[in-house]
C-alpha cells in the first residue's frame, strides 16, 4: 500500500549541451509527448533559466498550470523536479526514514527517492542567482551589475549631475501643512502598529457614508484606537523590536487622552470631525473634487512650468452606473482642460499639455480578467467614447497600472479599440504605463513596442516602479507562489534603469516619460540620453502631487519637461489612492526615505552596490517558495487565470474536454440499479455532459455498508498511519495533476 515514487531519468538537448530530466513516473503524460521525448514547450522554459551558466539553483515554476519546485544542477547537467516547497518528500522522508519495509526493492526505492529531494534540499540558497541576474541573462539587459561602462563611466556623470540637482533639492522650504503631514507619514513608517489600525480605518470610512448617525464611524474608530493601544501593550511585554515595536509614551499617551475624549464626545459630533480630518490630509495628494475645484493647484504648476495629468479617481466600481459616472466624469475632464491650457499645445517633450490618466477597469462594474470577449464587450465601447472625445478635444490619454491581474487585459482591450476603430488609427496622443518592479515587466514592455511599430506612431511610456506591491506581495505568501514583482527593492531600481535604457534604444516608436521619486533616477536618464542617445528627444520627468513636491520642483528648476501625476475626485471616495499613498510613503525603503536621504549627510549608494552588497552578505530576500522548504501544511497554488500562459493550459483542457469527453457516460465500478440519467449542462441546456447511473435507496444502503466495513475492517484501518498518510498525498498529487482536466467536467456541468 505505501506509495513512493519511481524516479525516472529522461535524458535531453537543451541547447548545446546533454542534460537529464529527473522526474516522477506518474507525472510522465504531463512532461513528455506520445514519442516519449520531453516536450518543446518545457525545453525552453528550461532553456531560458540555463542561460546564466553558474551555481545550482531551485525555483518554482509552474508547467502546463501545474507548480512544482525545479532544481538546476549544472555540475551534473541534470534537471530535478518535485512537490512545491519539497513539502510532500520532507513530510514521507521525515515519517518513514524506520519504517519496516517488506520487500529490499521497496527499500531501494525510497532511498532513491530520498537521495533525489536531498540533492534539492542541500542547494545553498545564498548561491542562487538573484531574480535580476536571471533577468539580466535571459533578456540579455543592460548589465548595470558589473558591466563597467554603467557601474563606473555612467555613474562618474550621475553624481555631478545629483550634485547639481541637490542644490535645488536643499532650497525648498517646504508649508507648515508638509511638514506636519510628513510627521505623521514618518510615524507610519516607524511604527507598523499604527500604520495598520490607522489604514484598516481609512479603508472602512468610505464605506460609512450612509451612516448619518455617526454611531459606526465612533464605533470603528474607538475599536481602532482601543486595538493600537492594546497591540502596543503585548508588542512591549513581548519586547518586539524593529516596526512591531511598541509605540512610545509620547504617543501612546495622547492616544489614550484621544480615546477618552472620543468616547465622551457625541457620535454626530465626532464623525463630522473625523471626517473633515480625513479630507483635510487627503487635500494634500488630491487636488480637489473636479477640474473647476483644481485650479489652484493646476495654477501652482503651471506657473513654475511644470504641467499636470489629471486622474480621476473612481476605483472598483460595483454598478454599471457607477462605470457611466466614472465616464462622464473623465470626459468633463477631457472638456475642461481648454480653460487651463491652449488647445493643442504641448510640453518640451512633445506631449500634450492637456493630459488625463484613466483606470480602465473603472469603466465597467463586471471586469472579468479571464474572460476577454465578455469584458471587452462592457469595457470598449465606453474606452472608445473617451478616446474619440481626447481626440476631438487634442487631449492625451494615458492607460494607467493597476493590480497585476487586470495588466494584460486592460492592454489587449486598450490595443483591440486602437487598431480596430478607424477614427483612432492615426490618434497619437495616448500611451500605457509599464510597471518596472514587475518580473516580466520586460514582455509587458516588448508587447507595448509591437503596437507602437504597428500603429507606425510614437508611444508615450510612462515609467514607474509599481504601486501595488504590498497587496501583490502577501496574496502570494497566501497563495504559495513566487510574487510577480521583484522583493528586494534595489532589483526593482536595476530593472527600472534598464527599461530607460531600452525605451532611448526604441526610439521613435518609445518616448520615456519617467515617473520616480528617486532623483538619481532622473539624473540617471539624463546621462544615459546625453552620452548614448543623443539623438531622441526630449523625454519628460514626472512626480506625484504633493507627494515629493521638492523633486517636482527642482526638476523643474533644471528646465526639464516635468508632469505631476494630479488626482480630484471626491475626496472621502478617494481614501483608496490615499491609502495606496501612505503606504508608499511609509515603506522604509519609500518616498520618505528617499526625501531623507537628500537632506543628510549619508552616502547615497548605487543600487548596484546595494544589491552586490546585500548578496555577497546574504541578505537578499528570497521567495519563499524555493527557500522556506517545508513538510507542513501550505496552500496549493491555483491557477492563475490572469496570465495566459497559465490560462492557456485550462483553456487546452477545455477544449480538449469538448472534443474527446463530452457526452460519454461514466461508469461505475459499484453495481448501482438506478436509471440511467442525462446530465445537461446547466449553462446551456442543449449540451449533454455525460451520462451516470443513478442508486437506488437499497444502492445507498449497501454502498454505506461496504465503505463502512472497509473502513473499519479492511485494508485501510489495518495499516499503518504512516501508509495512510502516504496514499493521501499521492491522490493530491493526482489530483493537482489533472485539476484542468476535472475543473472541465466542472464548468460544463455548472
Amino acid at each position: 500500500m505505501m506509495t513512493v515514487e519511481e524516479i525516472n531519468g529522461i535524458p535531453f538537448k537543451l541547447g548545446n549541451d546533454d542534460w537529464t530530466f529527473c522526474f516522477y513516473e506518474y507525472l510522465t503524460p504531463l512532461f513528455l509527448d506520445d514519442d516519449g521525448h520531453l516536450s518543446e514547450s518545457i525545453k525552453k522554459l528550461f532553456l531560458s533559466l540555463t542561460n546564466l551558466r553558474k551555481n545550482n539553483f531551485r525555483k518554482q515554476l509552474h508547467i502546463k498550470s501545474v507548480p512544482f519546485l525545479v532544481g538546476f544542477f549544472f555540475d551534473e547537467k541534470k534537471i530535478r523536479i518535485s512537490s512545491p516547497r519539497l513539502g510532500r518528500e520532507l513530510f514521507l522522508i521525515t515519517e518513514l526514514e524506520n519504517y519496516s519495509w517488506p520487500e529490499d526493492s521497496h527499500k531501494e526505492k525510497f532511498e532513491a527517492f530520498k537521495g533525489h529531494a536531498n540533492k534539492l534540499a542541500s542547494l545553498k540558497i545564498a548561491d542562487f542567482p538573484s531574480e535580476i541576474e536571471l533577468l539580466t541573462s535571459n533578456y540579455k539587459l543592460p548589465n548595470l551589475l558589473t558591466d563597467k561602462k554603467y557601474t563606473a563611466d555612467i555613474e562618474v556623470e550621475n553624481k555631478k549631475l545629483v550634485k547639481e540637482i541637490l542644490g535645488h533639492l536643499n532650497q525648498y522650504n517646504p508649508s507648515l501643512f508638509e511638514r506636519v503631514s510628513d510627521f505623521g507619514l514618518s510615524l507610519t513608517a516607524e511604527y507598523a502598529l499604527i500604520r495598520i489600525h490607522l489604514l484598516k480605518f481609512l479603508a472602512i470610512l468610505p464605506s460609512l457614508d450612509y451612516d448619518l448617525s455617526g454611531n459606526e464611524v465612533k464605533r470603528i474608530l474607538l475599536e481602532s484606537v482601543r486595538r493600537l493601544l492594546d497591540d502596543s501593550k503585548t508588542a512591549k511585554v513581548k519586547e518586539k523590536k524593529g516596526q512591531s515595536k511598541a509605540i512610545p509614551l509620547f504617543l501612546s499617551f495622547p492616544l489614550s487622552l484621544f480615546y477618552i475624549l472620543a468616547s465622551l464626545t457625541p457620535a454626530l459630533i465626532l464623525a463630522r470631525i473625523v471626517r473633515s480630518s480625513v479630507r483635510f490630509l487627503a487635500k494634500r495628494f488630491i487636488a480637489g473634487e473636479s477640474i473647476e475645484l483644481a485650479s489652484e493647484s493646476l495654477g501652482k504648476l503651471y506657473k513654475s512650468g511644470r504641467d499636470a495629468t489629471l486622474d480621476q479617481l473612481g476605483e472598483l466600481v460595483v454598478s454599471e452606473k457607477e462605470a457611466d459616472h466614472y465616464l462622464e466624469e473623465v470626459l468633463k475632464l477631457i472638456k475642461g482642460f481648454s480653460s487651463h491650457v491652449p488647445k493643442g499645445s504641448k510640453n518640451k517633450a512633445g506631449i500634450n499639455r492637456a493630459h488625463v490618466s484613466i483606470k480602465v477597469s473603472a469603466l465597467s462594474s463586471d471586469f472579468k480578467p479571464y474572460a476577454f470577449d465578455y469584458t471587452y464587450k462592457s469595457v470598449a465601447p465606453r474606452l472608445t467614447k473617451i478616446l474619440l472625445e481626447a481626440k476631438r478635444e487634442d487631449v492625451f490619454i494615458n492607460i494607467d497600472a493597476e493590480h497585476i491581474h487586470y495588466r494584460d487585459i486592460v492592454f489587449q482591450i486598450y490595443k483591440k479599440v486602437l487598431l480596430e476603430t478607424e477614427e483612432l488609427k492615426t490618434f497619437s496622443a495616448t500611451g500605457i504605463v509599464i510597471q518596472a518592479y514587475l518580473k516580466d515587466a520586460l514582455i509587458h514592455f516588448e508587447e507595448v513596442l509591437d503596437l507602437a511599430k504597428a500603429r507606425d506612431l510614437t508611444m508615450p511610456i510612462r515609467l514607474v516602479k509599481g504601486a501595488y506591491w504590498d497587496a501583490e506581495t502577501f496574496e502570494s505568501d497566501a497563495h504559495s507562489v513566487e510574487a510577480p514583482q521583484f522583493l528586494n527593492k534595489e532589483e526593482t531600481d536595476l530593472h527600472f534603469r534598464q527599461l530607460i535604457i531600452r525605451t532611448f534604444e526604441e526610439s521613435p516608436y518609445l518616448l520615456l516619460c519617467l515617473a520616480s521619486h528617486n532623483f538619481s533616477d532622473h539624473c540617471f536618464a539624463k546621462v544615459i540620453q546625453q552620452k548614448y542617445y543623443s539623438e531622441t528627444p526630449e523625454f519628460e520627468h514626472q512626480c506625484l502631487h504633493m507627494t515629493y513636491e521638492a523633486l517636482s520642483t527642482s526638476l523643474g528648476k533644471m528646465g526639464w519637461a516635468v508632469r505631476n501625476y494630479v488626482p480630484v475626485g471626491s475626496l472621502i471616495v478617494g481614501m483608496a489612492y490615499l491609502v495606496r499613498r501612505i503606504m508608499e510613503n511609509s515603506s522604509q525603503v519609500g518616498v520618505l526615505t528617499i526625501m531623507r536621504s537628500h537632506k543628510s549627510a549619508k552616502s547615497i549608494f548605487t543600487p548596484s552596490h546595494v544589491h552586490l552588497d546585500k548578496k555577497e552578505k546574504g541578505n537578499l530576500k528570497r521567495e519563499v517558495t524555493s527557500s522556506g522548504l517545508l513538510k507542513e501544511f501550505f496552500n496549493t497554488s491555483p491557477v492563475r487565470m490572469y496570465y495566459e500562459n497559465e490560462r492557456g493550459w485550462v483553456e487546452k483542457s477545455m477544449a480538449s474536454f469538448r472534443e474527446n469527453e463530452l457526452s460519454q457516460f461514466y461508469k461505475n465500478s459499484f453495481k448501482l440499479e438506478g436509471a440511467k440519467i442525462d446530465i445537461m449542462s446547466s449553462s446551456n441546456t442543449d449540451i449533454l455532459v455525460g451520462s451516470i447511473t443513478f442508486g437506488t435507496k437499497e444502492d445507498a444502503e449497501r454502498a454505506i455498508e461496504v465503505s463502512s466495513n472497509y473502513y473499519n475492517q479492511g485494508l485501510w484501518p489495518k495499516s499503518k498511519w504512516q501508509e495512510r498518510s502516504s496514499m493521501l498525498l499521492k491522490v493530491a498529487a493526482l489530483l493537482t495533476l489533472r485539476r484542468n482536466e476535472f475543473a472541465s467536467l466542472i464548468v460544463y456541468e455548472a
